[in-house]
């Protein structure tokens, strides 16, 4: 593990010496923003509603749940811009092979460079605490789902991030990683609604399930109601150990090229 603590050292300084981490924390709040502006003016009908008794079974968790579907969503779109060049810059400077001859095995350089672009992830969820907080001030939302909720955006955090190192190791361009990590993304959230609409089946397998069971989205939105089920946490955790495994994969066919 200290070859991946050197790395996740190294690479969150790079981020902070450059202005990636600064532009995506920025773009990153901006939106929460806009995003969060919208929430409050929810918030502002629901007090309405609730003066003329119009509002019955709509609670200020209920509300957030807008918030938080449309943080996990934004994740995915600044997700492509930390991992685009974790390996694709590696690669299109000559040092990934510098990387492979060091005493450094191909496991320690993919956790390193997983671990410090979550890290990231991590600091942005950190920072959205603050919404929760005004949260807090206005009502009493409870905290078992404010926890629940953000336990299931660090879970996707890995994913998302797991994905886009492992497009990035597969391509020397980090536009081509980050064009391709938020197409793939996308994909993932949408087939959600695309399985829903699906009745057909092959065997035993029913295409629409299926589909809805491999987008995050559905995992994810029983975060978002307090309800932590095994099955969601063990769709994450395996999600992202598969894409690990297939980008070390990845990184030590280098090796041999």
């Amino acid at each position: 593990m200290r070859g991946s603590i050197a790395i996740v050292k190294k690479e969150v300084r790079t981020y902070f010496a450059s202005p990636v981490a600064y532009v995506v924390l920025g773009v990153f709040l901006f939106l929460m923003g806009v995003i969060f502006a919208k929430f409050v003016a929810l918030y502002q009908q629901y007090n309405m509603a609730q003066q003329f008794g119009q509002a019955q079974g709509i609670t200020l968790d209920k509300l957030a749940t807008y918030l938080y579907q449309n943080m996990a969503f934004i994740l995915c779109f600044v997700t492509p811009f930390l991992t685009m060049r974790l390996f694709s810059e590696e690669k299109r400077q000559n040092t990934l092979e510098l990387l492979l001859t060091a005493p450094l095995r191909e496991s320690e350089l993919v956790i390193g460079k997983f671990l410090s672009a979550l890290t990231l992830m991590l600091i942005m969820l950190i920072v959205s605490f603050i919404y929760v907080l005004f949260m807090v001030l206005w009502g009493n939302p409870e905290l078992k789902i404010i926890g629940s909720t953000y336990l299931g955006l660090a879970l996707a955090s890995a994913c998302y991030v797991s994905l886009g190192a492992l497009i990035s190791a597969m391509t020397s361009s980090q536009a081509i990683a980050a064009i391709w990590t938020f197409i793939a993304l996308l994909f993932l959230w949408l087939l959600q609604t695309l399985g829903n609409g699906i009745s057909a089946s092959l065997g035993p397998i029913q295409w629409g399930p299926t589909l809805v069971y491999i987008s995050p989205l559905g995992h994810f939105n029983s975060f978002t109601e307090g309800l932590i089920h095994v099955k969601d946490i063990v769709y994450f955790v395996s999600f992202t150990l598969f894409t690990l495994f297939l980008t070390h994969r990845v990184v030590e066919s280098n090796r041999w090229r």
